[in-house]
Order: C-alpha cells, then structure tokens, then sequence
C-alpha cells in the first residue's frame, strides 16, 4: 500500500534532522488516507478501505492514519492497532450543531450495531498507545423522536490495554460513549457531545487514568425539560460512571441534562478513589450518585452542582447506605431547584464538606434542609449558606457530626436527633432581635 511518503524517505529525512536511526529516534509514519481509496463523499462505506490503512500502520509498528476534512460513511466497526493513530482534522475540541452540517473537518457517520448494546463498538482501540483523534462521530439513524433512544454498542471502546486515547472528538449523538475497562493510564481529553444513555464509563482501571476537559451537553438538539427525549436522558442517563479506578484523575469536566451527573458505582472488580477537580454537573436529578467507593475516598474539589430544571426532587449529591469509605468536598457549590443539596445515608461512610457555598435548597418547600445526614459520620465546617432556612439535619442514627465555623443569613441553624453525638461549634448564630 502506498504512503503519502515512502518510508525510507522518511527515515533518511529523519537522519539529516538529527532523528531517525542516526539519531537515536525513529521515524514517524503517515498514511493519508484520502490516497488509500478511502472516500469523503458521505455515500461510499469506507470500512474496508479505512481498516486496511489501519491494519497497515499496525504491520509497520505503528504510525497515523490522517483522515483529511468530509463526511465519511462507516458501515462496519473499525479496530486501531497497538501504537496507531486514527487522526482527523481537529486539534481542539470540536462540536457542531446538528447531523447535516456540512463538515469544516473530519466527520465520521457510524451505522453498525443500532439496536443491539452488546453488539462490536463502532471504534474499538485494540492494542497498546493506540488512539483516536480530532474527529466527530455521528449516527445518522438517530432519531430525537426515538423515546427511549435505540441502543448502540459503545462508540470506543478498550479492553485490556495501557496507554489508549481518545483527543479532540465529538460524539454528537451516541448511545455510549466511551467505555474502558481495564485500560490503565488512559487518557481521554478535549470531548464533546450529547451521548443519550452513557458518556464514559471506566472500570477495572488499576493505574492511574486520565480524564480531561469533557464537555456533555444538548449538542445536535434542543433541551427542554418536559420534551420526551429530553426528559428521558435528564431521568436515565449517566454522563460519567466510575467503577474500580485506583486513583481516577478527572479534571474541568462538565455534564448538563442527565439523571446523574457522576456515578460512582461497584463492579466485580471493586470501586473508585482519586482527585475530582473542577467539576460540573448542571441540571441534573442527582449530580452526583455515590454508591461506593474505596476507603481512599473521592477528593472533590472546585464543583458546581445543580439541580434539574423544574424539578421538585433533585438531590445534587446523594451517598448511599452501601457506601464504606469516605467522600470528601472542598470549596464545592450548589444551586438552583434543589430539595436538598446533600444527602449522606451511609452507615460505614465518612463525609467532609469544607469552604463550600449552598445558594438553594428545599425548591419543594417541604421543609428539607439544604444538608441531611441520616447516618454515619460527617464534618461540616467552614461552609456558607445565603439564605434562611434549616441548614443541617442530623438523625438519630448518625454516629458522629462535627458542625463548626459555619456562616448562614439568619444564623446557622440545625436539627440534631443524634444527642450528643452531635458536637456544634463557633457557628454563626441568629442575629439579636
């Protein structure tokens, strides 16, 4: 198969550059695929044609197969060898706003595997450092007025591998996005999309990955809250889901319209800790589902959680019974229409909110604090609460709570059935009449 540059060119190029064999780094390869027969006209199925040129960079010992900008049409799935890239026009993250946009670069059209969610993913990254980039990819079966959405196997996906990544994509309108399991420091990085049941889903992660400014939002649609296709991702879906991830990095993330924004959930394989910074989770019936995690914990830092648009039920961050180690916020913020914005229910479970700042609560008005700790142990210090109302419960099953140094209009005000297990201190109190 002929390359845009034969490989000796390359490598004697590489030499007089100082690279190369006579410079101690070897050459890279490139395979324009447009040269290959692959064709970005939106009819021809390039799925033959594109696996060969990347089948080829993998035979050679890994290289980039360049997409240039149009509309290719794939009818079947692709696999990306170990240490080859599928590499299209974009190098920062892209979006567009509906299915028949003309493309202003590299547009991928997936029609394998609808109906079925345990069918062969569309893109799966098969080997080590293999990756997939710059690229949008878009069902066009996908149809809004599809209430549920039609299942698709996940978009990419890997399996058994270390070093993949997936840079500078959109997934306008997947059923799932991204799906890891076991593929140890990954990197997913610059993503954008709408994926109606799942954006990414990591598990069984036993070094450390990488997540990185991810942006889920109503791209190629309309959102409003009653709307069917709406409402049923703003009840069901999951944008991130976390399984067993040792020490899961994920940094300036952000989701709007999901049931939940960030699943922490159990698998066979375990539960997650790591480093949480900057998150986002807007209009969501619960921003945050904790269902465990392991005794590490979950450090959360600089978060923005809202609840569901019209909604008189959402929670922004709820910890389940289940739950056995700790979750700890720092400088964490909450609004919009909330009942309440956390809800600690573990009995083994450890939480912290530090420097965090509550704007609204109890949307419902039924009397729900903007904090309710039902059981276990919790610490709630240094936090600010800008209007009236009941700002922290505490049940009578809850083993300890340390209430200190907190600030509220009207005076910091709790309910405590816990008796002395309850230690308040330093706390604002209600101004003299």
């Amino acid at each position: 198969m002929r390359k845009s540059m034969p490989l000796s060119l390359l490598c004697i190029a590489a030499a007089l550059l100082g690279g190369g064999p006579a410079g101690g780094a070897p050459p890279v390869a490139r395979w324009n695929a447009a040269e290959l027969g692959v064709k970005p006209d939106g009819k021809t199925d390039n799925t033959a044609a594109l696996q060969k040129a990347l089948d080829t960079a993998g035979r050679a010992g890994g290289g980039i197969v360049e997409l240039p900008a149009g509309r290719y049409r794939v009818n079947g799935t692709l696999s990306i060898p170990a240490g080859v890239a599928l590499q299209g026009t974009y190098h920062a993250m892209p979006t567009i706003s509906k299915q028949t946009q003309k493309p202003d670069g590299t547009i991928l059209d997936a029609y394998a595997g609808r109906g079925s969610q345990q069918g062969t993913p569309f893109i799966r990254l098969a080997g080590n450092n293999a990756t997939v980039a710059g690229l949008i990819v878009n069902y066009p079966e996908w149809k809004e007025s599809d209430v549920p959405p039609v299942p698709y196997p996940p978009c990419v996906e890997s399996h058994n591998t270390d070093n993949v990544a997936v840079t500078d994509c959109c997934f306008l309108n997947a059923y799932e996005a991204i799906h890891f399991v076991f593929a140890n420091r990954h990197l997913i990085r610059n993503v954008a999309g709408y994926p109606s049941w799942r954006g990414i889903f990591a598990d069984n992660i036993q070094d450390i990955g990488r997540i990185e400014n991810v942006h889920f939002w109503p791209f190629g649609t309309a959102y409003a809250p009653e709307k069917p296709y709406s409402k049923w991702i703003n009840t069901n879906g999951v944008a991130f889901e976390f399984a067993r991830t040792d020490w899961q990095y994920v940094h300036n993330t952000f989701c709007f319209g999901y049931g939940v924004g960030y699943k922490f959930s159990e698998s066979k394989h375990g539960s997650a800790n790591g480093n949480f910074l900057g998150l986002g989770a807007d209009c969501c019936r619960r921003a945050m589902l904790v269902e465990q995690v392991q005794q590490p914990g979950l450090l959360i830092t600089n978060g923005e959680f809202v609840g569901r648009w019209t909604s008189t039920d959402s929670v922004c961050i709820e910890i389940a019974p289940t739950v056995r180690g700790k979750v700890s916020l720092t400088n964490c913020t909450f609004w919009g229409p909330i009942d309440r914005c956390i809800w600690h229910r573990a009995t083994a479970g450890q939480f912290t909110a530090n420097a965090c700042h509550f704007v609204d609560w109890d949307n419902s008005g039924s009397g729900w604090p903007a904090i309710q700790l039902d059981a276990g142990k919790a610490i709630i210090q240094g936090c600010t609460f800008v209007r009236a109302g009941l700002n922290v419960a505490v049940q009578e099953p809850v083993r300890s709570a340390i209430l200190t140094a907190n600030q509220a209009e009207g005076g910091f005000t709790f309910r405590n059935k816990a008796g002395k297990r309850l230690q308040a201190v330093a706390n604002e109190e209600k101004p003299c009449p």
